[in-house]
C-alpha cells in the first residue's frame, strides 16, 4: 500500500495527467475504481486518500496532503518544490520532510490494511463530524451541580463551520410538575449561536466554530452545563451517544460530607438499566478526593455509558 502512495506523489501527485498509469488494479480495487478513468478516477482516488487521513495527527496529515498534492494545493508542481515548502514549514531539512511524508504514508497504509475508514459523521444534530474524545467532569461539590464538558471533534464533511449538540436532563422523581431547566456556558472553542429544546428534558446548543474546518481536521471546545438553584438532579450522569464517539472519560466529584454508599458504572447497556441494581464487578470506590472515574472506548450509538450512585 505504501508503494502505491509513493508512486502517486511523484511529479504533480494526484493531479498528474498520467494518473491512470500510476493507479495499480489492486489499489483501485480498494475503493471501487477498477474500471474508472479520467476525472471519475481522480475524484475516487482523492476521496479515498482523504478517508485514510482523517484520523492522522495534524503534522502527518499535512505532510501527506503536501506530498500527494491534494487539492486545493499551492505547494508546488513538483515533488521537490513541495518538499521545500514542507521543510520550511516544519523547520527541518528536505530529507526530514520526506521522512515525515513516509511516516504519514505508513499510517495511511496501516489504516487501509486494517480496512479502517473514518466514522461517517452522522447523527443527531446533522452530518459532517464525529466526536473523537469526550471528557466530562461532573462536580457535585459546588453550590449547584455542573458538568464541565470538553469535546474534540473531527470533521468528515468537506467543510464544517457549525455544529449542534444536545444534553438530556432527566426529571427527578420528586419533581412532577416543575419545568426542568439547564444553563449553558461556552468556555472556549466556539460561540453559542442558539439554544433550543428537543423535548421537555432535552436541551440543544448550536455552536459556531472559530474557523471553518476542512475534512479530517480536529477541533476542541469546552462547554459548562449547570443545574439551576433549587432543582434536584437525578443520581447519575449517563451519556447515550446518538453520534459516533470514539472515547469517553467521566469523572464525578462528590462533596466530602455526602459521598454515596454505592457507586457503579454503566458500559454499553440499555438506558433502562439505570433502574436496575448494579451488575457484579461494576461498583466503584471513591478516592481520597471523593472522586470516581471511568473510561469507555468505541461507544455504540443508543447505549448508555456513565456513572450512577445511591
Amino acid at each position: 500500500m505504501k508503494e502505491n502512495l509513493v508512486r502517486l506523489r511523484k511529479g504533480r501527485g494526484v493531479l498528474a495527467r498520467d494518473l491512470e498509469s500510476r493507479v495499480r488494479p489492486e489499489f483501485a480495487e480498494l475503493f471501487g475504481a477498477t474500471t474508472d478513468t479520467g476525472s471519475v478516477l481522480r475524484q475516487k482516488v482523492i476521496g479515498y486518500l482523504e478517508e485514510l487521513m482523517v484520523a492522522l495527527p495534524t503534522q502527518w496529515r499535512r505532510a501527506a496532503r503536501c506530498g500527494l498534492n491534494l487539492p486545493p494545493s499551492t505547494d508546488g508542481e513538483t515533488l521537490q518544490q513541495r518538499l521545500s515548502v514542507l521543510a520550511a514549514e516544519f523547520f527541518c531539512d528536505e530529507r526530514t520532510a520526506r521522512r515525515r511524508m513516509d511516516e504519514a504514508f505508513l499510517q495511511m497504509a496501516g489504516n487501509a490494511d486494517r480496512g479502517q475508514v473514518p466514522m461517517p459523521g452522522v447523527g443527531h444534530g446533522g452530518i459532517g463530524w464525529y466526536v473523537d474524545i469526550f471528557d466530562a467532569v461532573l462536580r457535585l461539590d459546588t453550590a449547584n451541580p455542573e458538568a464541565i464538558e470538553r469535546r474534540t471533534i473531527v470533521a468528515t464533511a468537506g467543510s464544517l463551520d457549525r455544529i449542534e449538540t444536545s444534553i438530556d436532563v432527566p426529571r427527578h422523581p420528586s419533581n412532577h410538575s416543575t419545568r426542568v431547566e439547564l444553563t449553558r456556558e461556552m468556555m472556549f472553542g466556539g460561540v453559542v449561536a442558539g439554544t433550543g429544546m428537543g423535548s421537555s428534558t432535552n436541551f440543544s446548543t448550536e455552536i459556531i466554530l472559530p474557523r471553518t474546518l476542512r475534512r479530517g481536521e480536529r477541533h476542541t471546545y469546552g462547554l459548562i452545563a449547570r443545574i439551576p438553584p433549587g432543582q434536584e438532579m437525578v443520581n447519575r450522569y449517563v451519556y447515550v451517544p446518538y453520534r459516533q464517539c470514539r472515547y469517553f472519560t467521566l469523572l464525578v466529584r462528590f462533596p466530602p460530607n455526602n459521598v454515596p454508599q454505592r457507586i457503579w458504572r454503566h458500559e454499553g447497556v440499555p438506558h433502562s438499566a439505570v433502574h436496575d441494581e448494579p451488575k457484579p464487578g461494576s461498583e466503584l470506590e471513591p478516592n481520597l478526593a471523593n472522586e470516581v472515574s471511568a473510561q469507555f472506548r468505541d461507544l455504540i450509538n443508543g447505549c448508555a455509558y456513565g456513572i450512577q450512585w445511591r
